[in-house]
C-alpha cells in the first residue's frame, strides 16, 4: 500500500531563528502585523508499507534521521492512504 506522509521539522523553543527574524522583518515592512515568525521544513513523501502502522513507523524513523535532536523537533503532521 502507498501512503502520503507530511513531516514538519522546526527549531526547538528558545533556539534563535535568524531566518524567521528576516522573514518577520520583510513581512512587517510590507505592513503585516506579525511577530515571532519561525521558519521550518516541510517534507512530503509517498511511502510504501503493508499497513498504516508500518507507514507511521517509517515516517517517524525518517523524522528521527533528518531532524537534529539538539536543535529541532519534528512531528508527522499527516499520514493518508493513497488509492
Amino acid at each position: 500500500m502507498k501512503y502520503h506522509a507530511t513531516i514538519l521539522i522546526e527549531l526547538k523553543e528558545g533556539i534563535l531563528d535568524p531566518q524567521g527574524r528576516a522573514v518577520e522583518g520583510v513581512l512587517q515592512g510590507q505592513g503585516f502585523a506579525v511577530q515571532d515568525v519561525r521558519v521550518g521544513r516541510v517534507l512530503e513523501m509517498t511511502l510504501e508499507a503493508p499497513d498504516a502502522q508500518s507507514a507511521q513507523a517509517q515516517a517517524q524513523a525518517i523524522g528521527n534521521a533528518l531532524a537534529n535532536p539538539v536543535m529541532e523537533v519534528f512531528v508527522v503532521e499527516s499520514l493518508k492512504e493513497q488509492p
